[in-house]
């Protein structure tokens, strides 16, 4: 049977008309593609612009926390050769806690721990009643003293004595020393506490280091009569 020429001309009308259609289609979705493709480039272009920026503003604030710690770093060792009754130790030794805990959280804050040392402290008043200080943290670098005056937020009255690199520490948490009791700073090592042979400006503070002040009596060679 041959194809009539109506026939072979209607169903080149309807291809024709197909591709017609397809080829509208095509163009329509070639010129989303073509749009989407352009708002992607854009997007990442703003992308890159955005990563760059982001890591220019995470270079200068590490910067700045890098500099926030060395400043912490010279007030601290500025604190601790002062006595505690002048105008600048007083005002330095309030800030200096609150320093060092706004300087953890903004360290904390940018995806990374801060470097610090894990310390713990125990005042014993000598009344019966005494004061821990858990989970507490110090700057690498810091002494006892340093410790023990962030740790009580500036309130510790002592005596510098340059000629031996201490202080002599008088007074804890407004509990002064008296006639016949002295305040002692120990160490906490092996499984027992150590009175320290020389004052707390000359111990050298490590990741989990245990420190306690005591208030109590003492014999006729200063040696403490109590234990933390």
């Amino acid at each position: 049977m041959t194809v009539t020429k109506p026939v072979f001309y209607g169903v080149a009308v309807v291809l024709v008309a197909f591709l017609l259609v397809t080829s509208a289609l095509a163009a329509v979705y070639y010129g989303e593609y073509q749009q989407e493709r352009s708002l992607d480039m854009k997007h990442q272009t703003e992308l890159s612009l955005a990563l760059a920026n982001y890591n220019s503003l995470t270079s200068l604030y590490n910067y700045s926390l890098g500099y926030y710690n060395e400043t912490l770093s010279l007030l601290a060792g500025a604190v601790s050769s002062l006595n505690t009754s002048t105008p600048a130790y007083r005002a330095a030794a309030a800030d200096l806690a609150s320093l060092w805990l706004s300087y953890q959280t903004l360290a904390n804050g940018n995806g990374h721990r801060a470097l610090v040392y894990n310390v713990r402290m125990v005042v014993d008043y000598g009344n019966g009643t005494s004061r821990w200080y858990n989970d507490s943290t110090a700057q690498p670098g810091w002494n006892g003293y340093v410790v023990s005056l962030v740790l009580l937020r500036g309130d510790v009255q002592a005596t510098w004595y340059p000629q031996y690199g201490e202080h002599f520490v008088t007074g804890i948490d407004g509990v002064n020393q008296t006639s016949n009791s002295a305040w002692f700073v120990w160490e906490f090592a092996n499984g027992g506490w150590t009175p320290s042979v020389s004052g707390s400006d000359q111990l050298q503070v490590v990741n989990g280091t245990v420190l306690a002040w005591t208030l109590c009596g003492y014999d006729a060679s200063f040696n403490p009569a109590c234990t933390p």
